[in-house]
């Protein structure tokens, strides 16, 4: 029987179960370009009173205000629903939907004014926050992704009154799947019924040895691990690797990475007792998988945001198992704490097994977590021996494997035992670090490109060879809903009007404080700290998140300014306003659009600092 480990956090952060939560009818997923929850031919509200005034102007009738019962997380919630193709027509082109700005001082969520009546907050919003509005008894409302501003400051006064102390936090209890097909099920049921259990990680396998998605074509699907994350789950790949072939057993990684899971976890057993070399060389190419995704855009942020971790005996040392080597390239560990093959004895006392299994790890060189697993596909252990073991182990402790194929569906029953919304935990012997974990929920696949509206410079009325500068600000403004590309103050283009009111704007305070007037007089709460220090690291990891930036350079031999929307491990991708630059300081097509331009890393970094040392960049952040 082949035993399996899970990959963890990195560099494990601990927080308090804040991730996207999305609150959407059964069969539907959240689409964040289109700002709703969708099934594959319907958008679901609530939608923004502009986006329904512009569908009752189009002729939509009743069906812009009909409500349809569905279900959502178990409670039947009336909801607007349009198709999908329609909701996109109506929604702009804005980081928010038509009618709503984005706004930091509501969570970075987006912000509806309204005239005469409650302002709305639209979500995503976390499971943290949906527990603080059922306890303020928000009720059906709870489960809408639209609350009133007054009440969404109340849920946030909620969470802040209850901050996390003294080692309690959300778990992320896990379950193993051997293979979806062997145990009868499509991912869909098995999503839905980890769900219902309340499993918050499932462990997919997706090779062994060198196979890998060739035949595990349904655990290289994006349409799967899209399956767990829109159930609140994160789904990470796992393989049982062998010693030799090492690269082409490390492109199992490349392939998960790129099918959206959210880390990696490498499973080796009796074939590494004692083989030290080959240990070593397995997970060097693992780490260089784990670069080239980097490098291809498959991972957002820095490499290590997609975890990379190993599972081995609950008993090394028996095997001569290099744990020490292990240790130098994963983020965690994942011993087979297997009581149930153990024996009676073991089960007994599932916190002596695991703190001994802790220390051995720690004597053998393991300086990382260790996130113990425990298995019953025998189902001999019993539920209270399964909660004793959870609560020892820690938020991160897993089970192997997924009941069906071959394994009673009776194990079920047992799985009913565990409190999976244990939030309390003490800390075991030797578990130093075991009960800190991360939410990897979203950090499986790099974020796309925010879709920042264009404009071209040389379309500008007046000066448009040297009017950079307010171009830029003028695709923010728009962005923000801070302007309208049509008739502000009798100008038809956003450039037109802030050029002929402002001016040119070239250093960073005057750029900034274009914006930041623009912004104050429009009700917005986002504003432009433009700094002459920015580093490169900054500004990869904001574009990396989708947060749009203005950057100068040397593009030009008078200097050019941009917009940044995007960075996807190997380029940037820009709203360039003077077209398409070459490469190399004035050479400019401007007959091509800049819209969306792709600038390898390593030539737009050249231009964007005077010292060479990338810490110097004229950088505006919008927050």
């Amino acid at each position: 029987m082949l035993n399996l480990r899970v990959i963890a956090s990195a560099a494990l952060l601990w927080l308090t179960s804040l991730s996207a939560h999305a609150l959407c009818p059964d069969g539907a997923i959240y689409d964040a370009a289109l700002s709703a929850c969708v099934n594959s031919s319907d958008a679901f509200g609530p939608f923004t009173d502009k986006m329904v005034g512009k569908c009752q102007a189009a002729g939509g009738g009743q069906a812009c205000t009909k409500l349809y019962p569905y279900l959502v997380s178990g409670h039947t919630i009336n909801v607007l629903r349009w198709s999908k193709s329609f909701t996109a027509s109506l929604r702009g082109t804005a980081a928010c939907p038509d009618g709503s700005v984005f706004s930091p001082s509501y969570g970075n969520n987006c912000f509806e004014q309204r005239s005469g009546t409650t302002n709305n907050v639209f979500g995503n919003f976390s499971a943290a926050e949906l527990s603080a509005c059922i306890s303020l008894s928000g009720g059906s409302s709870c489960y809408t992704n639209r609350w009133e501003a007054g009440f969404y400051n109340s849920v946030q006064s909620r969470l802040a009154a209850s901050p996390p102390s003294g080692g309690t936090f959300n778990n992320k209890y896990g379950a193993w799947l051997w293979y979806a097909d062997g145990i009868g099920k499509t991912h869909v049921q098995i999503a839905d019924q980890l769900k219902a259990q309340g499993v918050k990680r499932i462990f997919i396998k997706i090779a062994d040895n060198t196979q890998a998605c060739s035949v595990y074509t349904d655990a290289c699907l994006k349409a799967t691990t899209d399956t767990y994350k829109a159930r609140g789950i994160e789904p990470w790949a796992w393989a049982y690797n062998y010693p030799n072939n090492s690269a082409a057993q490390a492109d199992a990684l490349y392939q998960a990475a790129r099918f959206g899971y959210v880390g990696f976890v490498s499973d080796v057993e009796v074939e590494f007792d004692r083989k030290s070399t080959e240990l070593s060389a397995l997970f060097q190419a693992f780490v260089a998988a784990r670069e080239r995704a980097k490098t291809d855009g498959w991972i957002a942020g820095a490499a290590t945001s997609f975890p990379l971790g190993a599972t081995t005996w609950g008993n090394p040392a028996d095997h001569g198992m290099r744990v020490d080597i292990i240790d130098q390239y994963v983020a965690f560990h994942m011993p087979q704490t297997y009581l149930e093959v153990w024996g009676p004895t073991y089960m007994a006392d599932p916190k002596k097994w695991i703190e001994t299994t802790n220390c051995e790890y720690r004597n053998l060189g393991a300086n990382k977590p260790i996130w113990n697993i425990v298995s019953t596909e025998q189902d001999v252990i019993t539920s209270a021996q399964l909660e004793l073991f959870m609560a020892a182990a820690g938020p991160n402790a897993s089970i192997w494997r997924i009941p069906g194929g071959g394994t009673p569906t009776s194990i079920w029953n047992d799985w009913a035992g565990i409190n999976w919304e244990r939030s309390s935990f003490v800390e075991s012997a030797c578990g130093t670090g075991n009960n800190l974990y991360a939410d990897y929920l979203n950090q499986g696949s790099p974020v796309p490109p925010t879709t920042v509206p264009y404009w071209n410079q040389n379309s500008n009325a007046v000066n448009p060879s040297g009017t950079c500068s307010t171009t830029s600000v003028a695709m923010l403004t728009d962005f923000y809903g801070i302007t309208t590309p049509s008739t502000i103050g009798g100008y038809a283009r956003t450039p037109d009007y802030l050029i002929n009111r402002f001016g040119v704007g070239q250093t960073v305070p005057a750029l900034a404080a274009i914006f930041n007037t623009m912004a104050a007089e429009r009700g917005s709460a986002v504003r432009d700290s433009g700094t002459t220090t920015g580093t490169i690291e900054e500004l990869r990891a904001r574009a990396s998140q989708g947060k749009p930036t203005i950057v100068h350079g040397w593009f030009t031999s008078s200097g050019h300014i941009m917009v940044v929307t995007g960075f996807d491990g190997a380029n940037y991708i820009v709203n360039d306003p003077y077209g398409k630059w070459g490469l190399v300081t004035g050479s400019y097509d401007t007959s091509i659009s800049g819209k969306g331009q792709k600038y390898p890393k390593a030539d737009f970094d050249r231009v964007i600092t005077d010292n060479g040392l990338g810490n110097d960049l004229w950088l505006h952040r919008f927050d």
